[in-house]
């Protein structure tokens, strides 16, 4: 087995013409589960439009279905059924609660959790795609693998350490909760070859190590890291500061998540986006106008917001669930030779600012602070003091500068950063230079905006 290419070589080889036909007879199926199963939450959506199952004949229908799901829809619905069920897990919840085994959640922008909840069918799929994920990225039964997520009820903390364990690694449940020295203790102990956490964990890493152990990350024997839950492995200056840190290492991005889906980048030294490994049981690349909703042509580079349809998820299925990225879709064939669809996550979509006509993503401006070190630390936070996405120029960044610049270098290094972003980005930024350390680390997702006017409403408040 060690000789293949693919975890599961029959469905990950299959024509688009074979995937196509699996998708379209398992939503045919799925639409009609939803609306049996959900009779507060899908049914009256469909029946709002005067739509049944029934109606939808083709993909190109199915498409022009207006958008049934996304997270404020969610924090409705669970508080919904607490009201009737006496449960969060949303009316959208369409298996028995008794067939319910599995829950995590998301943190929620409100501070409440987002419940994702499983059958035992539902986490076998879920095993299931990250195992054809971590093959991918070079992950074998019998590797000691460190696991950096958060544990604490996410979706990539106990279900990640139980594919690894399903596929026949050998998890390392450090989790991004324990900090920094305990993640550093663990790698020391276990020689770790492989480690999954976010861009900001492998990046925390790299900077404390010497610090913590005495040794650069270089020598703690990680070969292989697969980052997710935020930008990073698809920014270049981001992406060679990672593999350079653990002395050449091999750097996979992923946006894995619950319902079936499962991507990975491929192994090529210019990053091609994320291939689509589990299309069977899940469509992510379905794009919409983040202004209209109206589906966007499937086309080589398109660009829209993602919606999901999950075909095979029993507990809370996701169907035209609007999540919030905005994606690049790739339709023809990428250099590595793997075969299927692939994509690039741009941005959150309510994270993209708007500065006098010009679209930023932080991820880019990120990108450029990076492109910097060691003169710059690569934190950063852009400072926006009314809600997205218009921004009145200039816009606002803090920037940290490395350690041991003067007065004068600190100033040149903010000259360059300016005329940088200007040329390449094409706005007008006024930059905060910070000390180094001084900016928040995390082992988990990395902070990117600092919304000051939220700040100020609380005061008020």
């Amino acid at each position: 087995m060690s000789e293949q290419l693919f975890w599961n070589d029959e469905m990950e080889t299959r024509s688009m013409e074979e995937i196509q036909e699996t998708q379209w007879h398992k939503l045919q199926m799925q639409m009609q589960y939803i609306y049996d199963e959900s009779p507060d939450f899908y049914r009256p959506q469909f029946k709002r439009i005067g739509v049944h199952p029934q109606d939808i004949h083709s993909f190109e229908d199915f498409r022009t279905l207006p958008i049934m799901r996304n997270k404020e829809m969610d924090r409705e619905a669970q508080l919904k059924s607490m009201e009737r069920y006496g449960h969060s897990y949303g009316t959208y919840l369409c298996a028995p609660l008794k067939d319910v085994t599995h829950i995590y959640c998301t943190s929620g922008t409100s501070g409440e959790p987002s419940f994702y909840t499983f059958t035992e069918s539902d986490l076998k799929i879920n095993d299931e795609c990250w195992a054809r994920t971590f093959w991918r990225a070079g992950i074998r039964p019998g590797d000691t693998v460190l696991h950096g997520f958060g544990l604490s009820m996410w979706s990539a903390g106990i279900p990640v350490v139980r594919a690894l364990a399903a596929m026949g690694a050998r998890p390392i449940a450090a989790g991004a909760e324990g900090g920094i020295e305990r993640m550093l203790m663990f790698a020391r102990l276990t020689k770790p070859t492989a480690l999954v956490g976010t861009p900001s964990l492998a990046e925390y890493i790299i900077e404390k190590c010497p610090e913590i152990l005495g040794y650069p990350a270089s020598e703690l024997g990680i070969k292989t890291l697969l980052v997710a839950g935020a930008p990073g492995a698809g920014l270049p200056e981001v992406r060679q500061r990672i593999t350079e840190g653990f002395g050449g290492a091999k750097l996979f991005d992923s946006a894995q998540g619950a319902w079936g889906l499962g991507n990975v980048s491929c192994d090529s030294e210019e990053y091609q986006g994320m291939h689509v490994v589990s299309p069977e049981h899940c469509i992510w690349t379905d794009l919409v106008d983040p202004n209209s909703k109206e589906p966007v042509p499937l086309e080589n580079g398109a660009v829209g917001e993602g919606v999901i349809t999950a075909f095979d998820h029993q507990a809370g299925p996701p169907f035209r669930y609007s999540f919030g990225d905005t994606l690049q879709l790739f339709t023809e064939p990428c250099s590595c030779g793997a075969p299927g669809w692939r994509f690039k996550i741009l941005g959150r979509v309510d994270d993209l600012l708007n500065v006098k006509g010009i679209k930023v993503y932080p991820a880019a401006v990120r990108n450029i602070i990076n492109s910097f070190a060691p003169r710059t630390t690569g934190e950063m936070r852009i400072v926006v003091d009314a809600p997205p996405p218009a921004v009145k120029p200039p816009l606002k960044i803090k920037v940290e500068y490395g350690a041991g610049l003067s007065e004068s270098e600190i100033e040149n290094l903010r000259t360059e950063l300016i005329s940088r972003l200007k040329n390449r980005l094409r706005f007008t930024a006024v930059l905060e230079m910070v000390a180094p350390d001084s900016l928040e680390r995390s082992t988990l997702k990395g902070k990117r905006i600092e919304k000051t006017y939220e700040s100020t409403v609380s005061k008020e408040g």
